[in-house]
């Protein structure tokens, strides 16, 4: 999919923004990856953002600070330099409230140490699917993941 470089947070909350305009926050956020733009990437959040990993060890949802979202990305990025995000569906906002959903894969390389991880050189191919609440402000407010796990991924979680 192409991508059209956004500024989440230059929206003025005037007037309630409308489902192309919350689906527009998701894919700059998604972009922002692609380009590794660890800023574009934060600046999509809220100052108070709440994450649900459903695949993850802790799957309950937990407060995270839009710096340690867009931090924890970047490493993620320093392990796969080549990583390019699109997407089987989306991302399209519900006509019933403001969820916007992506059904979105990652394709790539390991080719980077990242954590303290030496790079395999192994391919990556991951996909998922995450609902993500755009609130009036146009930023991203909560989200919920359900993924597959990148090898980094998996040998970072048994450190």
């Amino acid at each position: 999919g192409t991508f059209t470089s956004w500024n989440c947070s230059a929206f003025s909350a005037s007037s309630t923004p409308s489902y192309a305009q919350r689906e527009q926050v998701v894919r700059n956020y998604f972009d922002g990856v692609n380009k590794k733009d660890r800023d574009q990437i934060r600046n999509c959040f809220s100052t108070e953002a709440y994450i649900r990993d459903v695949c993850a060890l802790n799957s309950s949802e937990r407060a995270v600070n839009p710096d340690d979202l867009a931090d924890r990305c970047m490493e993620f990025l320093q392990a796969h330099p080549d990583c390019k995000v699109d997407f089987h569906y989306g991302p399209k906002c519900s006509h019933d409230d403001n969820w916007v959903i992506a059904h979105w894969y990652e394709t790539g390389h390991w080719t980077g140490d990242s954590r303290g991880i030496k790079a395999t050189g192994n391919p990556m191919a991951v996909e998922g699917q995450t609902r993500f609440l755009v609130n009036d402000d146009m930023m991203i407010e909560r989200f919920t993941v359900t993924r597959t796990f990148t090898e980094w991924e998996e040998t970072l979680q048994n450190l």
